[in-house]
């Protein structure tokens, strides 16, 4: 299962697979404060004003299945791991989570959750601190494809091309090369 907390992602993907959160075959799960940000925020508005059209389509894990499971105990562990000041490897400074962000890593740790996102201190912590899995946005929609979910086409190629312009996070390499070998497609993204 993964789990959408940037919001560059869930707007790119939901284009691709408007049922991603409504279908359980896609995997996919969010937050409430995903959502919120997504529809409350200025920059969102003016960026993307097409993403009214997917609003009944977002869905949200309810907040008992948020915080079911041991999601508190992990959630005060990483709470006390930022108050203390742990220092991200990667980068030699120390992680800086905000409390959604925070609640996002507890929510895929505690559940297993792939987590989806484009933000590198939040990436590295979870990988870092509980060993927890992350994946790319372009690695979803490659695991779709290869389980005949969507059939690649000009559409989608458009929607790649977009996220291209608006100058959103380069994809792994990786996955790029799986992309153009499954899809006979040229990776026009970023």
């Amino acid at each position: 299962m993964y789990i959408l907390c940037d919001t560059c992602s869930v707007l790119m993907l939901i284009r691709i697979a408007p049922d991603m959160f409504c279908d359980e075959r896609y995997e996919c799960v969010t937050i409430q404060e995903m959502i919120q940000e997504i529809f409350r925020t200025q920059k969102f508005k003016m960026r993307y004003p097409w993403r009214t059209k997917y609003k009944s389509k977002i869905k949200a894990l309810g907040k008992s299945k948020v915080e079911s499971g041991d999601f508190k105990l992990y959630l005060e562990a990483i709470r006390n791991i930022i108050e203390t000041g742990k220092i991200n490897e990667r980068t030699k400074r120390f992680f800086s989570l905000s409390y959604v962000d925070q609640k996002i890593a507890a929510c895929s740790i505690a559940h297993g959750f792939k987590l989806t996102t484009l933000d590198d201190d939040l990436n590295d912590f979870v990988i870092q601190e509980f060993s927890g899995k992350t994946i790319s946005p372009l690695r979803i929609i490659n695991d779709w494809i290869k389980k005949g979910l969507i059939k690649w086409n000009d559409d989608f190629q458009s929607v790649l091309e977009d996220w291209n312009r608006c100058n959103e996070h380069p994809q792994p390499k990786k996955e790029v090369k799986k992309f153009e070998k499954i899809t006979g497609f040229k990776y026009t993204g970023p």
